[in-house]
């Protein structure tokens, strides 16, 4: 066996997008490699068989990173031919479905919708309904639908030109004006569209003056969360349905202190899924309620107190599967408790359960006709799988990351509870690769971001490749995390105090209880609130010889201008605004602390991160180098927030060689 390297993480095999297919007893998926010599990810189309236990790929262009389920056919976006390829350079985007069947063949182009689509369900023989982005600002092929010949060709070829032109700047008229890993947005308004295959027409259904986040189909309605456009998006939304035999609209609720993101029919009522903001703030903890005559009734059994369609911190997922589902009256979801996602669910009278009781991280699933669950799953120290699930029974059914235990030196993390002071912090400690109980050994405090997410045992390459370096590695949930309920998590207006003693406190417990741990040769690292306490640590304390903090948070006063969500998040969690009280900002910014880091100190950050903009590392390195501290910055060009999950694979190998090496230079 050999150790991780820099480039292991291009053999791991991506799965999400899982489906299942009760005419065919068949799952559907997406299977995503990264490319290093194209610097992308190849994802295409799989199924399984679950009668004769028989896997097969669907398709071979490397293209379909998703699909969608439709009378039991495979559908999926992509641009083939000339003229959509065209049409797309000139800027008129469209959604090309082309459909492919469980038997396999060619794909065959089913329509073209004359919008980016998103979500698409079908309403008859004849209609589709999908949600659809649409901006006024700039021309559309939904804008040009009934236009031909040379009419056509004029608008589009005037609508090029004034692209090209436009290319050097923005107008901007609202925030959010731009969002993390989707570049600038402003105008980009979700709708709600129909297509009718017997005219061949695209229409609007949800008025101009609103915009759709979400809908859910029940036999006679469509249900909606939608929003008011405004200039400054609202953290709340309404909830309404359109009849589905004269597409009439009704609005149903809005409270401004509720933020739903979910409404179906459970058991024969109106069930809404959102969160209390009055209470809470926007990472409080999950209620479920009943809707009726207008007013809502929670449904929370007493003392339930969870977040959901949540998962544990890994670097080693790409893209989403389904993690919420109505299936004969019940509710069912992902749920982190404690340091494992599992499924849970819940009906219309609160009768509350645990449904699926494995150790790890269940990332997506579907529900078979039996209730049969199966997952996209991490299972021990297994990289992605598809498993099943019946009467207490978990099968795993494939094995395309097998090869990854067998080819390489794992390192399997050991739990570990740490007692501070009555709180209860659930941690864990992975040995080095090739571990010798004699000696003393580098050690490297992670942290995640969040701060409401959640370590676990599971899989985590840039742990596994510190392992194999020759690092101890250790981390724990410090309160802040996920999984322990919203007293445990809330740490609004706490940044930089009781996540800092809890994250210093389990440091020196570590190096109390394993001897193997050298106290003279430790590092930290994390990645946006990760970040952000990275930055804290070094201006609070010296025992680390090396920092390296990611897409970090160092200056609260600027995010709040500066970011996709900095106008909001800061607020809920520092708790002002920089004209309520600009000096509680500074005090909570690693940044007023600079004059006291002597820690050297390596800053990671992405250029078009618009959640934690660069120019939060711009700051935090030009203040450490103007006060003479060793500081280093990596500024990866074309990347944003997600660099260290999604990023380019070229870009991913960059960072984390920067990253170990810094570590190895600077920790002697």
């Amino acid at each position: 066996m050999t150790g991780i390297n820099l480039k292991t993480f291009l053999e791991y095999k991506y799965l999400s997008n899982l489906k299942y297919i009760e005419a065919r007893k068949t799952l559907a998926f997406v299977v995503s490699q990264a490319n290093e010599d194209e610097n992308s990810y190849d994802s295409n189309i799989f199924t399984y068989n679950l009668e004769d236990k028989t896997l097969k790929q669907m398709t071979f262009d490397n293209k379909v990173s998703s699909f969608y389920l439709l009378d039991d056919d495979l559908v999926f976006k992509a641009t083939r031919t000339k003229e959509e390829k065209d049409l797309n350079d000139k800027g008129l985007k469209a959604s090309n479905l082309y459909s492919l069947s469980l038997d396999g063949g060619e794909a065959k182009k089913l329509f073209s919708l004359p919008l980016d689509i998103g979500k698409i369900e079908k309403l008859d023989a004849d209609t589709y309904i999908f949600t659809g982005t649409y901006n006024a600002k700039k021309l559309s092929l939904f804008d040009i639908q009934d236009l031909e010949g040379e009419e056509r060709d004029k608008k589009i070829s005037a609508f090029a030109k004034t692209l090209e032109e436009e290319k050097g700047y923005e107008r901007l008229s609202q925030i959010p004006f731009w969002f993390n890993g989707s570049g600038f947005t402003d105008g980009d308004v979700s709708g709600l569209y129909i297509y009718k295959i017997s005219t061949g027409k695209t229409e609007k259904l949800s008025a101009d003056n609103i915009e759709i986040s979400s809908f859910e189909l029940t036999d006679s309605r469509i249900y909606v969360t939608y929003e008011d456009l405004s200039p400054v998006m609202k953290l709340y939304n309404k909830v309404g349905y359109y009849d589905r035999k004269d597409l009439s609209f009704n609005h149903l609720f809005c409270d401004e202190n509720i933020s739903t993101f979910y409404v179906n029919e459970l058991g024969g009522e109106i069930f809404l899924v959102g969160g209390d903001l009055s209470d809470q703030g926007i990472n409080g903890s999950i209620n479920f309620y009943i809707l009726k005559d207008g007013s809502l009734k929670n449904i929370n059994p007493e003392g339930l107190d969870i977040s959901i369609c949540s998962d544990i911190n890994s670097d080693a997922r790409l893209y989403g599967s389904t993690n919420k589902k109505i299936y004969k009256d019940r509710f069912y979801f992902t749920s982190v408790q404690g340091v494992d996602a599992k499924i849970y669910s819940i009906d219309k009278d609160g009768d509350y359960r645990l449904e699926m009781d494995i150790p790890g991280s269940t990332d997506g699933f579907d529900i078979g006709k039996n209730g049969e669950f199966y997952t996209v799953a991490f299972r021990e120290n297994r990289l992605q799988e598809l498993y099943s699930y019946k009467d207490g029974v978990e099968e795993k059914l494939t094995s395309f990351n097998d090869h990854i235990l067998e080819k390489y030196k794992i390192s399997s993390p050991e739990y570990v509870e740490v007692d501070h002071n009555g709180v209860l912090l659930q941690s864990y400690i992975m040995k080095p690769i090739d571990f010798e109980e004699d000696k003393k050994y580098k050690t490297i405090l992670e942290i995640h971001g969040g701060p409401k997410t959640a370590f676990g045992s599971i899989f985590f390459s840039e742990m596994q490749y510190l392992a194999n370096l020759g690092y101890v590695v250790i981390y724990t949930n410090p309160r802040g995390s996920d999984g322990r309920g919203f007293d445990f998590s809330d740490i609004r207006g706490k940044y930089g105090s009781i996540d800092y003693d809890d994250l210093m406190y389990f440091t020196n417990e570590m190096i109390e209880k394993y001897d193997f741990i050298d106290e003279e040769r430790l590092g930290v690292t994390g990645g946006s609130y990760g970040g952000y306490m990275t930055n804290w640590i070094v201006g609070h304390t010296n025992i680390f010889k090396a920092a390296v903090t990611q897409r970090c948070i160092s200056n609260w006063t600027s995010k709040f201008n500066t970011t996709d969500i900095g106008y909001y998040f800061v607020k809920d969690q520092v708790g002002v605004t920089p004209w309520e009280d600009m000096e509680k900002l500074w005090d909570n910014s690693p940044l007023k602390y600079a004059d006291q880091v002597e820690t050297p100190t390596l800053i990671i950050h992405s250029e078009d991160d618009f959640r934690c903009d660069v120019d939060q590392g711009y700051q935090f390195f030009t203040a450490l180098k103007y006060f003479g501290v060793d500081a280093e910055m990596l500024m990866i060009r074309g990347e944003n927030h997600n660099l260290s999950r999604e990023g380019r694979p070229k870009q991913r190998i960059e960072r984390l060689k920067a990253l170990s090496d810094f570590f190895q230079r600077k920790i002697k």
